[in-house]
C-alpha cells in the first residue's frame, strides 16, 4: 500500500474584522487558486491548498470567532471554527493591532490553549512604524512573539511563511521524504473532449512532462510537474454503456478506463455542456463512488455551448443537480479544452479535493453533531421500533468511513442512513469525496 502523507493543515481564526479574509487571500498568492466553497450551516467555510517554499499545505478560513454570544446561529458557526481548529497542524490566531488587546482576544486565546496545538499569533493592519511596533503588547497573550504584518500594504509575509513552516517541521519533513505524485485520471464519455483537455493540460508554460509505459497493458502514464507540485495524469480511453460497446477492443477500452480510476487519487469526470448529464455519466460515477475516489466535475466546451448566451454558469450548476441530485455532493466548473480556458485552475481543486481525503475528524466533535440531531427522531412508521444511536466514530480516510454504533442494526433503515449522509456532508468538508457509513452492533444502551 503506498504510504500517504496528510498535508499539514493551517486554520486561521480569530474574533470578527480583524482581517481573516484578507490574509486568506494575501496567502493565496497573485494566482488566484480556485477555491471551493465548503457550505456549512451559516457561514461558508473556505479552504485552498497553498505553496510555501517547495511544501504544500490546506489553508482553511474561518468565521469570525464569538465566544460569548449564545444565539443558535453564531453557535452553529463556532462548531464549524471547533473543527476546523481540531484538524489544523498549526493555528494563525488573527488580532488588530490598531484596536490593541481585546477581550474577545483574550477569551479566544483562552479557548485555543485548550487545544494544545501550535499557534502563530499574527497583528494584522500593523500598517506603519508605529504600529508594528506597539504590536508587541500582543506578547502577553503568551503565543510567542507576534508576528506584525499588514494585509493591506503587503508587509511581513516572509516572516509569517518562516513560522508557518518551523511550526511543522515534524510533517514537513515526512511530506518531503515521501515524495507523493498525486495521481489524477481524466473520464468520460467518447468525445467529451479528454484528448483535448490532457493535451492543453501538459501542453502549458512551466509544465515539465514525461511519459513512462504505466502499469497496466498498453497505457501511458504521464508525469509533470507544475509548481512545485509532482503529479500522474493516468491514460483512460471513453467509458460507454454496455449496449454500445460492439468490439473486444471497446471492452478493452473500459476496462483500462476502470482500472485507471482504480489507481487514481482524483478523477476529473468531463461532461459535454451540450448533453448535460447522461446516464453513462451517472454510471461513471457509480463506478467513482464505489472505489471512494474524489472526484471533480469539469463541464467541458461551455464557450462552445449554444445555451451560454442566455445561461449563467449557476444556472446551468442548478439544472444539473435537477437533472441528477448526485450531482449536488460534487464540486462543479466550467472549462474549455480548446481555448484551455480554466485549464491549469482546475489543478487546484484536484489539490484540494486530495487533501480532503485524509479528512481525520475528532469523534467528540462528531457525537456532539449528532447529540444535536439525533437520527432516531427521523419520521418511521408508527409501527416500527426506533434504533438507539449511541456514538459515531471515524474508521478510515482512503476512503472515508465512519462507524455508527447502535442497539440493533436491522432497526436502522434508509431514512437513516440518508439523514446521517447529509447531516455528515453540511457540517464536513466532504464536497466531491464519497464516503461509507458503517452500522455496527454496541452492547452498550443509551442512558
Amino acid at each position: 500500500m503506498e504510504n500517504y502523507n496528510v498535508m499539514p493543515s493551517v486554520c486561521i481564526v480569530g474574533r470578527p474584522n480583524v482581517g481573516k479574509s484578507s490574509l486568506f487571500n494575501w496567502l493565496l498568492g497573485e494566482r488566484k487558486a480556485v477555491v471551493i466553497e465548503l457550505s456549512g450551516t451559516t457561514r461558508d467555510r473556505l479552504e485552498a491548498v497553498i505553496k510555501i517554499g517547495k511544501y504544500s499545505f490546506k489553508i482553511v478560513d474561518t468565521g469570525g470567532f464569538l465566544v460569548s454570544d449564545k444565539g443558535q446561529i453564531l453557535q452553529q458557526v463556532k462548531e464549524q471554527i471547533y473543527l476546523a481548529v481540531e484538524e489544523a497542524s498549526v493555528l494563525l490566531m488573527v488580532t488588530d493591532a490598531i484596536e490593541g488587546i481585546s477581550p474577545a482576544d483574550r477569551e479566544v486565546t483562552s479557548i485555543l490553549r485548550k487545544f494544545n496545538k501550535p499557534v502563530v499569533l499574527v497583528v494584522n493592519k500593523a500598517d506603519n512604524a508605529r504600529l508594528k511596533e506597539e504590536a508587541m503588547e500582543f506578547y502577553q497573550l503568551g503565543f510567542g512573539d507576534p508576528v506584525a504584518v499588514s494585509c493591506l500594504h503587503r508587509r511581513g509575509i516572509k516572516q509569517l511563511k518562516d513560522n508557518i513552516l518551523s511550526s511543522t517541521t515534524d510533517l514537513l519533513e515526512g511530506q518531503d521524504e515521501t515524495g507523493k505524485r498525486l495521481k489524477i485520471a481524466v473520464v468520460g464519455r467518447p468525445n467529451v473532449g479528454k484528448s483535448s483537455f490532457v493535451n492543453n493540460l501538459l501542453d502549458r508554460e512551466r509544465v515539465i512532462v514525461s511519459e513512462i509505459p504505466g502499469t497496466t497493458r498498453d497505457s501511458i502514464d504521464t508525469f509533470f510537474t507544475y509548481d512545485g507540485d509532482e503529479y500522474l495524469l493516468i491514460d483512460t480511453a471513453g467509458i460507454r454503456h454496455r449496449r454500445k460497446i460492439k468490439s473486444s477492443v471497446d471492452t478493452f477500452s473500459v476496462m483500462r478506463s476502470k482500472d485507471s480510476i482504480k489507481r487514481a487519487d482524483v478523477v476529473i469526470l468531463l461532461l459535454d455542456a451540450a448533453d448535460g448529464v447522461t446516464n453513462d455519466d451517472v454510471d461513471i460515477l457509480d463506478f467513482v463512488e464505489e472505489n471512494g475516489k474524489a472526484c471533480l466535475l469539469l463541464v467541458n466546451k461551455w464557450d462552445l455551448s449554444e445555451m451560454a448566451e442566455d445561461v449563467t454558469e449557476e444556472e446551468y450548476k442548478r439544472h444539473l443537480v435537477y437533472a441528477s441530485s448526485r450531482l449536488g455532493m460534487y464540486p462543479i466548473s466550467f472549462v474549455s479544452a480548446k481555448t484551455g480556458k480554466n485549464v491549469l485552475k482546475s489543478l487546484s481543486q484536484v489539490k484540494l479535493l486530495d487533501a480532503n481525503l485524509d479528512l481525520k475528524v475528532p469523534t467528540p466533535f462528531l457525537n456532539r453533531l449528532f447529540k444535536k440531531k439525533d437520527p432516531s427522531r427521523v419520521p418511521i412508521s408508527r409501527k416500527k421500533k426506533r434504533p438507539n444511536f449511541l456514538y459515531i466514530t471515524q474508521t478510515a480516510h482512503r476512503p472515508v468511513e465512519f462507524s455508527v454504533f447502535v442497539n440493533d442494526p436491522s432497526l436502522v433503515i434508509p431514512a437513516h442512513m440518508n439523514f446521517m449522509e447529509n447531516l455528515l456532508r453540511e457540517n464536513l468538508p466532504l464536497k466531491g469525496i464519497p464516503f461509507r457509513i458503517v452500522i455496527r452492533k454496541s452492547r452498550k444502551e443509551k442512558k
